[in-house]
């Protein structure tokens, strides 16, 4: 599942941009890594912060999902067909150097995923908005922003919907590869033409309430923050900045 699900965690009751700027660290950190090592230990933390936010168990399903064919093509790719030497890993012998590229860069794709998923499900779409709102934000790129954030959850509600009321109607999806594929046209041409008509409706409702005129808005419940949570925020850039500062300076971790 992949979304926003409600809970009472500390990321949940942290201001929004807080876990934003730890998986944005995160992030940008990871690339700057460039051993399995130090890639591992990037794969660690989003794992802490997904048991932070108590939603670990939400993302490791579509984190295993999205990034384990990508896994075995890399190991495939840099292990099996990768650069001498080679190494006898039982009844295979892997290239070492491939296996050690394959290490660093599923390990990155991982440590992204989690980090995504994870931030996704505590940072509820509303209080980014006030959050959003009460730093003066554009409401054009608030908009964008959490339009995005929230596309997912709102396909899959209307897909499933779409799905039951055909089938009401008779559509059977089971039978041969052919009826399969046939069978996704009553369902991909309504999520389509539902998701313009959605898109529409919601320009007109936004301009029916003045989102396009000029002016600072005003929060009605804005987020609480701390100085705690700044220091944070502004160590978890640092962080990156420090990560990529040893990079380029030929110290890569």
């Amino acid at each position: 599942m992949i979304g926003y699900r409600p809970g009472g965690s500390p990321l949940h009751r942290a201001h929004p941009y807080t876990p934003l700027a730890l998986a944005a660290s995160l992030l940008l950190t990871v690339f700057a890594f460039g051993s399995p090592g130090a890639v591992g230990a990037a794969v660690l933390a989003a794992v802490v912060l997904a048991a932070a936010g108590g939603v670990l168990g939400y993302t490791a399903r579509p984190a295993l999902a999205l990034g384990l064919a990508t896994w075995v093509l890399l190991l495939v790719l840099h292990g099996l067909l990768g650069p001498e030497p080679f190494v006898a890993a039982g009844p295979l012998h892997v290239s070492a150097p491939g296996l050690r590229r394959a290490l660093v860069l599923g390990g990155r794709l991982t440590a992204i995923l989690v980090a995504s998923l994870t931030v996704l499900a505590v940072v509820s779409p509303a209080r980014l908005v006030d959050a959003m709102t009460d730093r003066g934000v554009a409401f054009g790129k608030m908009y964008l922003l959490v339009s995005t954030l929230t596309l997912v959850p709102r396909l899959r509600a209307r897909a499933a919907q779409i799905l039951e009321a055909q089938q009401c109607r008779g559509l059977r999806l089971g039978g041969s590869p052919l009826g399969r594929v046939a069978a996704l046209g009553p369902l991909v041409l309504p999520l389509i033409l539902g998701t313009l008509a959605e898109v529409d409706e919601q320009v007109l409702a936004l301009d029916a309430r003045g989102a396009g005129r000029p002016g600072r808005r005003t929060a009605l419940e804005a987020p609480g923050d701390s100085a705690l949570q700044r220091i944070v925020r502004w160590a978890a850039l640092l962080l990156a900045v420090a990560a990529f500062a040893a990079k380029f300076a030929g110290h890569p971790l």
